[in-house]
């Protein structure tokens, strides 16, 4: 696969406060106000239905809180009700941004993105500022860049981090690792109230490993290395009036994205004292202005999919299906799964129907995950569309089970349930 670098937004957040003067009595009825009037501009309730009142997870310090309702991502609209000081907050999560932007292009059939946003939401009864913003580097494809590699450059003093004036900045690092392989790494300080940090993540193992709602595009590359740079406080105030004023096309906008990544981190190769190659990539698409290189977002509720990758790998329920078609024969595998229908249908069924976690979950992955086939919901790491589309003919390939050597296999040996599964699956 060819090599592929793409900038975007992923999650960020704003502020909005009245134009006017407004004091704490009387700032819960104006909060309302220009809520309304977000809404409105915004087109939110047009694009995905009702804006309902918000009772957990609202972020932190505010009283009140306002979401979508019946959506399996996260967004909030949040005020506190005597503190005028405090505007009112609009939170998009990655999910919801990228579903946002998904449903105003089918909606109205143009594209959006971050500075488009903030034109269309300008109104003559509040200011705006973003508190927050994460610009994203994704690099697909090339082979080597990963994490681990890049942080044991930087361990070594193979590689060092400075600014677009060349100042080299004591910046701490950090990692996530597991099994002495590093998946995260940090640069920054990952405190609350730190107005920069970069992320630098494997976002292919984090795709297929929660089935996201990038899946597809993760299982259509061969690796895939994200930089997210988070910008807070002023930074994000800064970029909020460069957003406005000084971007007006995707190809603008994709310059700006890659420009604020290097503006603070550019790798340079310690033994030739230039800039490694991707960041020389992501300067190219600075100094580019012949073509965009801004993500577009497909995003796809995969909610559903983890479940069904756990009862094909991780249940046991096939390893238990083959003790009983050995102990037995096949017709009793069959038998099995009726037992085990029949006592869903007898017992569990109505206990279901009471469960309010379950009914809540349905309520908001019903209206995406009706819109897919039961057949799509298979798809995550080991098993592809191309495999489903093989069930019906060539079952046996589907979940990648191996055949047990019958011939040198030791039946009097006593082996683990644990050893038994590795002896029925492919390990990936």
């Amino acid at each position: 696969m060819n090599k592929e670098l793409l900038v975007g937004v992923d999650e960020f957040s704003l502020v909005l406060f009245s134009q006017f003067p407004v004091d704490s009595e009387g700032w819960l009825q104006s909060a309302y106000v220009i809520i309304n009037e977000f809404i409105g501009l915004s087109k939110i309730e047009v694009l995905f239905g009702k804006v309902t009142e918000m009772y957990e997870k609202k972020p932190a310090a505010y009283s009140q809180a306002f979401t979508i309702e019946n959506v399996p991502w996260y967004f909030a609209i949040a005020v506190h009700e005597y503190f005028p000081h405090m505007g009112i907050l609009i939170k998009f999560s990655a999910e919801a941004w990228a579903n946002y932007q998904k449903a105003y292009l089918e909606q109205y059939n143009q594209t959006m993105n971050i500075a488009v946003f903030l034109k269309i939401i300008e109104s003559p009864i509040y200011q705006y500022r973003l508190s927050r913003i994460d610009f994203t580097a994704d690099y697909k494809n090339y082979g080597y860049l990963s994490p681990h590699y890049i942080y044991n450059k930087l361990l070594d003093e193979n590689y060092h981090i400075e600014d677009h004036n060349g100042r080299t900045a004591q910046k701490k690092l950090s990692a996530l690792q597991n099994d002495f392989e590093t998946n995260t790494f940090y640069v920054g300080s990952r405190k609350e109230n730190s107005k920069l940090l970069l992320r630098v993540y494997d976002k292919k193992r984090e795709q297929t490993s929660q089935n996201g709602f990038r899946l597809d595009e993760a299982l259509n590359c061969n690796s895939w290395t994200r930089f997210e740079a988070s910008f807070k406080g002023d930074y994000a105030h800064q970029i909020t009036e460069q957003l406005v004023n000084g971007v007006s096309s995707e190809i603008e906008l994709s310059q700006f994205i890659a420009s604020k990544i290097c503006d603070k981190y550019r790798f340079v190769d310690n033994s030739t004292g230039e800039y490694t190659s991707f960041t020389k990539d992501l300067l190219f698409i600075v100094d580019n202005s012949t073509y965009s290189a801004l993500r577009s977002e497909s995003p796809k509720n995969n909610s559903l999919s983890k479940s069904i990758a756990h009862i094909i790998k991780g249940s046991g329920l096939y390893p238990l299906l083959y003790k009983i078609g050995q102990i037995w024969n096949k017709q009793t595998e069959t038998e099995f799964l009726e037992f085990i229908y029949q006592i869903y249908e007898t017992y569990y069924k109505q206990e279901m129907q009471r469960s309010l976690q379950l009914n809540s979950w349905i309520k908001k992955n019903y209206s995406s995950l009706s819109k897919k086939k039961l057949s799509d919901c298979f798809i995550g790491e080991s098993l592809s569309k191309y495999d489903i589309s093989k069930l019906s003919k060539q079952p046996q390939q589907i979940f990648n089970l191996k055949k047990l050597d019958t011939e040198t296999f030791n039946y009097d040996k006593e082996i683990s349930d644990e050893e038994f599964n590795k002896l029925l699956y492919e390990e990936f």
